[in-house]
């Protein structure tokens, strides 16, 4: 059971690759988020989607005939049939299939501002609720106003920086009306839940005690979420399959090769980061990387605005906030243990 006492110390070299790992995760989602809206952009959303964490979980299936990987992935299974492990616990993949179905559902209707706003809010909001709940491998950390500002100050930076105009941008728009309201209430949840999975990936890490593990349960629950959701559309509404043109690049099929290496790294931080840290610091490497990809961009000039600047540093100053923040851990009296700790 979680407690509400301050977290055991971490070593200091554990805690600085913990946040290397989270920064690599930003900027990793970044690229993978390049990579996927390209193949989007010729197959259609969610059937790229779809290649993309199935292709994810081929290649890692395919690595379980390393005997150790393969025991590692066994183990989980095992913890969740002697209920170590819940079984919703290995759900944590189903918050990436419902990010890239909601992104694409969502970002018609709301715009790209909106829904890169809403999605920060509520991993940011969620991520302090969650850390307060001890969901995660971490004891349970109180809701102190440090953390809570750093929060509110990394939606700020991002909502500033996504909001400067870019020329040529046809979808950082909104539609107008009430039509609005249901779909960014949608993207507020699933960015709540996607702070949730990274706490049950660092549950499930311990267990397994390998992140690759991680990310082959986190694959399969995704792929198959989204083969749900695109079944229900397909049904529902009619998803027309088109095929991939000549000058598709080569780059855009490996979307779930990248996706295993955010995993991963994220499934690994979170074991020594509490999660508002870790998103606060991969959402901020992932706004800086997504820019500087703009820039190269032909139309690059328009994109390192002062706006955009002033977002990107308020995020910076949010994250760096939060991981230099230190619990204040009571003083042991003499001949004594360290309060709150056994």
């Amino acid at each position: 059971m979680p407690t509400d006492g301050p977290a055991p110390a971490e070593p200091r070299d554990r805690v600085a690759l913990a946040l290397v790992a989270a920064a690599s995760c930003g900027a990793v989602l970044a690229l993978q988020s390049r990579v996927n809206g390209t193949l989007a952009e010729h197959l259609g959303g969610i059937p790229a989607a779809t290649i993309s964490f199935g292709s994810g979980l081929v290649v890692l299936t395919l690595m379980l005939v390393v005997p150790s990987l393969r025991r590692r992935a066994a183990a989980v299974w095992v913890a969740v049939r002697s209920r170590r492990l819940r079984w919703w616990q290995v759900l944590g993949g189903t918050a990436g299939g419902l990010l890239v179905a909601g992104q694409t559902y969502a970002v018609p209707l709301v715009g790209v501002t909106a829904f890169l706003v809403a999605i920060v809010g509520g991993q940011s909001v969620s991520a302090l609720l969650v850390d307060r709940a001890g969901l995660g491998p971490r004891p349970a950390r109180r809701l102190r106003p440090g953390r809570v500002l750093a929060a509110g100050l990394a939606v700020l930076g991002v909502a500033v920086a996504a909001a400067a105009p870019r020329a040529g941008d046809g979808t950082g728009g909104a539609a107008d009306g009430s039509a609005v309201v249901l779909p960014l209430l949608g993207v507020v949840l699933i960015g709540a839940l996607t702070s949730v999975q990274q706490a049950f990936n660092g549950v499930v890490t311990v267990v397994g005690g390998a992140p690759l593990a991680t990310a082959w349960v986190n694959f399969l629950t995704g792929t198959l979420t989204l083969l749900l959701v695109g079944g229900a559309l397909a049904l529902t509404q009619g998803v027309p399959l088109r095929a991939a043109g000549p000058d598709l690049p080569w780059w855009a099929w490996i979307g779930g090769v990248i996706g295993i290496g955010y995993i991963a790294a994220a499934a690994f931080a979170v074991q020594h980061l509490p999660v508002l840290v870790f998103v606060l610091v991969a959402v901020t490497t992932q706004l800086v990387v997504g820019i500087l990809l703009d820039a190269l961009s032909p139309a690059g000039a328009t994109v390192l605005s002062p706006q955009v600047l002033l977002g990107v540093l308020l995020a910076v100053l949010a994250s760096l906030w939060s991981a230099l923040a230190r619990e204040r851990v009571p003083a042991a009296p003499r001949g004594g243990p360290v309060a709150g700790h056994r």
